[in-house]
């Protein structure tokens, strides 16, 4: 696996795939810290800061983290797409390695833009001089609830994405899965459709709400609050990830190449 894990690395070191997951972490980044920190709504943010990131931060998760996925898992699989590759490397090695392999050297991609944009976070909020200490228990929380989401998806594109050759197939299906998760956050009062799709549990996992905001107060009577973690569907979509995993594999296996 070593080997593999190697051989990927060496393939790939000329396509700049790390530096792009970099440019879209940054992206995100751009996003989720941009505001403006004077006034009365200001002062609100910076006093609050580490909850509002806690309370903001999934709906971005849900946008450029499927994004990443599918970036990821499409150029990975493009290199062995292009010619006979991918033929050649089944007469050498086990289809199960190879798929194995391109899953492990891609989701370390995708798991090390999430790390970077957990600590550029943190790091952004002591420099802006967020009110009180960083709250480390929820923060390590919000990392879990961003990894294992993301993680499922990038195994949904992975599979994709060494399946169709054409890898307009599996861009379109994480678009469309990405749209149906955002969708899904936008109605927290039907809490199952989030919970069908790997895309909505960015918002099934949030634990921080924000209370008292209306459009005539604003923020003189907000407040953000903890709620109740769902750790049955936390479990679920753990379990679903080793479904995901071994559905893919097997269907890689199965695949004429």
């Amino acid at each position: 696996m070593i080997k593999l894990l190697k051989c990927e690395y060496l393939k790939t070191r000329r396509r700049y795939i790390v530096l792009t997951a970099l440019a879209i972490t940054a992206m995100g980044l751009l996003v989720g810290t941009y505001g403006d920190y004077s006034g009365d709504s200001g002062a609100f943010m910076l006093e609050n800061g580490w909850m509002d990131f806690l309370y903001q931060m999934p709906l971005l998760n849900a946008i450029f983290f499927p994004l990443l996925s599918i970036v990821i898992a499409s150029r990975l699989a493009d290199v062995e797409h292009k010619g006979a590759a991918l033929k050649q490397l089944c007469a050498i090695e086990k289809k199960g390695k190879l798929y194995d392999a391109k899953l492990l050297y891609g989701a370390g991609i995708v798991l090390l833009s999430i790390c970077i944009n957990w600590v550029a976070l943190i790091l952004y909020g002591k420099y802006m001089g967020f009110g009180g200490e960083v709250p480390w228990r929820l923060y390590l929380l919000f990392l879990l609830f961003t990894i294992v989401p993301t993680v499922v998806i990038y195994i949904i594109q992975h599979t994709l994405s060494m399946l169709f050759k054409n890898q307009a197939v599996a861009f379109f299906a994480g678009i469309i899965g990405t749209f149906a998760g955002l969708f899904s956050l936008f109605l927290p009062q039907v809490p199952i459709l989030r919970r069908c799709l790997p895309w909505g549990y960015y918002g099934t996992l949030q634990f921080v709400g924000m209370f008292g905001w209306t459009k005539e107060t604003r923020y003189a009577n907000a407040y953000f609050a903890l709620m109740d973690i769902d750790w049955l569907f936390f479990g679920i979509l753990t379990a679903s990830m080793i479904v995901f995993y071994l559905i893919g594999r097997k269907l890689f296996c199965e695949k004429e190449v």
